[in-house]
């Protein structure tokens, strides 16, 4: 039998287990103490068991009592690419920068998609210079949410293009309102400043064949004054199909039934190799 030593506050300190940059130094550096630490300081056990029954039991205690933004990641990403769509099709970019936003999740299929998550911790502030932002690159933008603040938002965004989605306390998503398209609100700048500069190079090669004949420190401005000649709704579809091409390493290990559920928004955020999928399953299953 697995318990908490503190109920809520263990498990607050026990869901900062679940980050790509812990598990970075586990699969990079075989640094396994911070989650050993957090294991043997907020969790009584009267058997032994291996690390990856200790979070699957610790996930699961985070879905019933403490529905942290990485449980909300880890749904869109089972419920999402691994469960609707393809990985073939698909790519997932996290945390991407658009304009003065971060946004956290941005899925790249028939067109591109937002979703923007507010747990029932967070604060609503920023949301909607956030959702500015991302209307001026997605087509569609989402915000995932707890049923705290799903009146608070349909009241708010009730007569716009932003599509509104419930996590139930089943985990599963329950979309309460369709988002619209946003082609109108799209912005050069904005598109133009997501893409790295091989992407951005690429594209005007391909839309102007050629790249201006200038230094480098004038690089990105006249390549931007070309974007700026062409329509931005057909910018938009270059840019989306060059963000796409941003593939995974190992995406049979990804969906692999020996990477956990608990797991893959991790592993799918590290890109991880075969390798670090290797080492992954050897410290998961280490008795402790």
């Amino acid at each position: 039998m697995i318990e908490l030593k503190n109920d809520i506050e263990s498990l607050r300190s026990l869901s900062q287990i679940f980050s790509p940059s812990n598990f970075k130094k586990v699969v990079r550096e075989k640094d396994y103490s911070f989650v050993d630490k957090r294991f043997n300081k907020h969790l009584k056990t009267n058997t032994i068991y291996n690390r990856g029954e200790l979070l699957e039991y610790l996930y699961k205690e985070m879905q019933d009592n403490y529905k942290s933004e990485y449980l909300y990641k880890n749904v869109l990403i089972n419920k999402l690419l691994l469960g609707k769509y393809s990985l073939n099709t698909t790519t997932i970019i996290n945390e991407f920068k658009i304009g003065n936003s971060i946004a956290d999740f941005v899925l790249l299929n028939g067109e591109a998609r937002i979703f923007e998550i507010k747990t029932e911790f967070d604060s609503l502030e920023k949301l909607k210079k956030q959702l500015s932002d991302y209307c001026q690159f997605a087509n569609k933008v989402y915000i995932v949410s707890n049923h705290k603040f799903i009146a608070k938002l349909i009241s708010e965004y009730n007569n716009s293009t932003i599509g509104i989605i419930e996590i139930t306390q089943q985990n599963a998503l329950k979309e309460i309102k369709i988002a619209q398209e946003n082609v109108s609100t799209f912005n050069h700048l904005t598109i133009f400043k997501t893409l790295r500069k091989q992407e951005y190079l690429e594209i005007i090669y391909d839309l102007f064949g050629g790249i201006p004949d200038v230094p480098n420190t004038q690089i990105f401005k006249e390549c931007l004054n070309l974007i700026r000649s062409i329509d931005v709704a057909l910018f938009q579809k270059y840019a989306f199909q060059k963000l796409k091409e941003r593939k995974l390493k190992c995406p049979n290990f990804l969906k692999s039934e020996q990477t956990p559920y608990e797991l893959k928004h991790i592993c799918y955020s590290l890109n991880m190799t075969e390798n670090e999928y290797i080492e992954l399953y050897s410290f998961l299953n280490q008795k402790i």
